[in-house]
């Protein structure tokens, strides 16, 4: 940073009459390259991708940073008229936060791949492979009227949850399989296969559920500081 000696910017007079060298050698005093005037301006300017910007700070308490930007973003659209140049753009937490929105959005398609080829291979039948997975829709159907109904958005953290329901409704589905392929080498009918498979794997898959349901209940409760961030 260099700054001029204070006899030189105190006044403004010293700053008209500070001389500027010239193509040609000479040198002119400022006031006859530019017009010296007082007004307000702000004490620090901050750049970037070079352009001016002005940073506004803010804590968001007992709601998620998701519903808070899309409510600051209507009312700047329905009270704020902008000059032609200028815009708003909202970066700290939420801009991390749609990082990683994208980046689970991606892992979940990665995970799903993965789980086919998985499911591919261990029972050798694209169908069986293909129904197990197509009850990940209906589970991320359950998952987003679960948030609705309890007042939640979609963040990082509930599609973590997502993610981890998906593993869960993956593996019920490949219990309940299992056990029906056992009964058809039995030689019991499909319809006979399908229901003593539910009839016999009902309890223990509602049993495993519940126990996760109550182990991270406490989670979902929990009303303290952060715990936004469960």
């Amino acid at each position: 940073l260099i700054r001029l000696p204070e006899k030189y910017r105190s006044e403004e007079e010293a700053i008209k009459n500070l001389l500027v060298d010239a193509p040609n050698g000479e040198r002119i005093p400022l006031s006859q390259l530019a017009e010296i005037t007082k007004s307000e301006g702000p004490q620090t300017i901050f750049r970037e991708n070079l352009m001016r910007r002005k940073i506004i700070l803010c804590n968001v308490v007992k709601r998620d940073i998701g519903s808070f930007v899309k409510e600051a973003q209507q009312k700047i659209e329905e009270e704020v008229s902008l000059p032609p140049g200028y815009f708003v753009s909202f970066g700290g937490q939420f801009e991390s936060q749609q990082r990683a929105m994208e980046h689970l959005t991606t892992l979940m398609l990665i995970v799903i791949l993965i789980i086919f080829v998985v499911l591919f291979s261990s029972f050798g039948s694209i169908w069986q492979a293909l129904l197990i997975i197509l009850n990940i829709p209906t589970t991320l159907i359950g998952g987003i009227l679960g948030l609705l109904i309890a007042g939640q958005t979609i963040n990082v953290s509930s599609t973590i949850g997502l993610i981890a329901l998906f593993g869960i409704c993956v593996q019920n589905d490949v219990i309940l399989v299992a056990k029906i392929n056992d009964f058809r080498r039995q030689g019991l009918s499909l319809r006979e296969a399908v229901m003593e498979g539910a009839l016999t794997k009902f309890r223990p898959i509602l049993m495993t559920d519940l126990v996760m349901i109550v182990a991270v209940l406490p989670l979902a409760l929990i009303v303290t500081t952060g715990a936004e961030l469960h």
